[in-house]
């Protein structure tokens, strides 16, 4: 076996760079609606008659699959196809798994559909995502589009040319995979990510829960309701693989090729894993990655069990109308405004002026929640007002966090992975507190709940304070 040189290619794709309005923001919409499912989920368990603790700890079972994003990154990447046959593959499953939940809420072994198929959905979400990924920005490199050319026609690798191109000229979107260079769009703004996500919370958590109150109380029948609801999200899913088999470019091109094995056996991880436990700054943003958003693991469960509870139960006791206005409207609105405001404090000020700050407000949505548990009688107005300065801390923290990520996966060689890794070590604290949280709400009642959430407000600001300590001599971030 020699030591060849991959056979680099400029490939660019004409029909996705001019017609990227038609398929890019339904990509970011399709990936929004799996986080809108898993809150649709939990709301209807709790109103089909399962116990809160239960509840609980099926939504952080249902999450395990994020913890596995390194194995299906590998997956994804050493079995032979093109990103968009997993992005149809996996949209097509989703539409199947919802529509087979659908289906057994209207029978008695309704619990049962949505162990066995809800699974179904989180795997093929988490390759949905790791493929819209590897198709869109965030596993590319920005570099300046005359010079890949000339150099790329030299016969240079792609390492050498990230050397030469530290900084983008151009705004052009080129990525390296299993040796080939492929163009795939001029560079588009974030916002389209963030609006089109958000469109798709605002969808589901929002306008899918409204109908699903107002069948409950038109039919008074929660069965039919919530089946509907799920019908119409796989009907979603359906059309959104429909319009990616036609619009969707890159369908004759694989971006990985064939392997003798699936290669996961072949150390990437073990390796990639290796170079980052000997690196300070690595084992510093690992470390970030776990404890920063520990105050809000906790609350990700409990926080809508506790809207919906009955207010004999500790809750607020909101109709699936008045959770759709307040937690699935108002609140997905103001953690989107924190996440740009958040964005745009970085862009002005860089990330190091802002990450304490930052810390600092992720005991805002703690104590919000504590205010509203001793407040049980509050009105909707109040309640809509503590969640959405909760959600708005929550989403200004959220863009520091994207943006250590970020300054973590840049210009390695292994980002891909080094990203994935991220993902699953942000996840890890929302599984394993989530399954704690299903016992909690057995012993404790929300008020100790939001308490020891807020009080674990510190250990962010522990973190910040090491981590802006451990990287003081790195530049500032764009």
């Amino acid at each position: 076996m020699t030591d060849k040189q991959p056979k680099t290619t400029y490939r660019p794709h004409r029909r996705g760079t001019k017609t990227r309005w038609l398929w890019l923001p339904s990509l970011m919409f399709g990936d929004g609606v799996a986080v809108s499912v898993l809150v649709l989920t939990m709301v209807m368990l709790r109103r089909m008659g399962l116990d809160t603790a239960d509840t609980a700890l099926a939504i952080a079972l249902l999450s395990l699959p994020v913890l596995l994003r390194p194995l299906f990154e590998m997956v994804v990447t050493h079995f032979w196809g093109t990103t968009k046959v997993w992005i149809l593959s996996t949209q097509f499953i989703s539409a199947l798994s919802l529509a087979a939940v659908a289906f057994t809420l209207h029978t008695s072994s309704w619990l049962l559909g949505t162990v066995c198929f809800m699974p179904f959905f989180v795997c093929s979400s988490v390759f949905y995502n790791i493929a819209l990924h590897r198709f869109y920005i965030d596993t590319s490199q920005r570099v300046h589009l005359s010079q890949v050319r000339q150099q790329i026609s030299q016969g240079m690798h792609l390492s050498q040319v990230h050397q030469q191109n530290p900084t983008p000229q151009q705004d052009t979107m080129v990525r390296w995979c299993d040796g080939e260079m492929v163009t795939l769009h001029s560079s588009t703004p974030q916002h389209h990510n963030t609006t089109t996500s958000i469109m798709a919370l605002l969808f589901g958590c929002g306008v899918m829960m409204m109908i699903a109150g107002n069948m409950e109380v038109v039919t008074r029948n929660i069965r039919y309701s919530w089946s509907l609801v799920f019908y119409v999200m796989a009907g979603v899913e359906l059309f959104l693989w429909l319009w990616h088999t036609i619009f969707l470019p890159g369908g004759t091109h694989g971006y990985a090729k064939p392997k003798p094995t699936m290669g996961l056996h072949r150390g990437e991880f073990r390796i990639s894993l290796r170079r980052m436990l000997k690196r300070k700054d690595d084992i510093t943003a690992l470390t970030f990655f776990i404890l920063f958003l520990l105050p809000e693991t906790l609350l990700a469960l409990t926080a809508p069990l506790f809207l919906i509870a009955k207010p004999h139960n500790g809750g607020l006791g909101l109709s699936p109308q008045e959770f759709a206005f307040t937690q699935g409207t108002i609140a997905i609105i103001a953690i989107a405004l924190g996440y740009t405001l958040g964005g745009k404090a970085i862009k002005k000020h860089g990330l190091r002026r802002w990450l304490l700050p930052s810390a600092l407000l992720l005991a805002v949505p703690g104590a919000a929640l504590l205010f509203l548990s001793y407040n049980t009688a509050a009105p909707l107005s109040i309640v809509a007002a503590s969640l959405a300065a909760g959600h708005a801390a929550l989403g200004f923290a959220l863009s520091m966090v994207k943006q250590v990520v970020v300054r973590f996966t840049r210009n390695m060689p292994d980002n891909t992975l080094r990203h994935a890794i991220a993902r699953t070590l942000i996840a890890t604290p929302f599984v394993i507190v989530g399954s704690l949280a299903s016992l909690m709400l057995t012993i404790a009642d929300y008020q100790r709940i939001f308490q020891l959430a807020t009080e674990l407000a510190v250990v962010p600001l522990i973190v910040s304070v090491f981590h802006l300590y451990l990287t003081r001599r790195q530049p500032q971030a764009e």
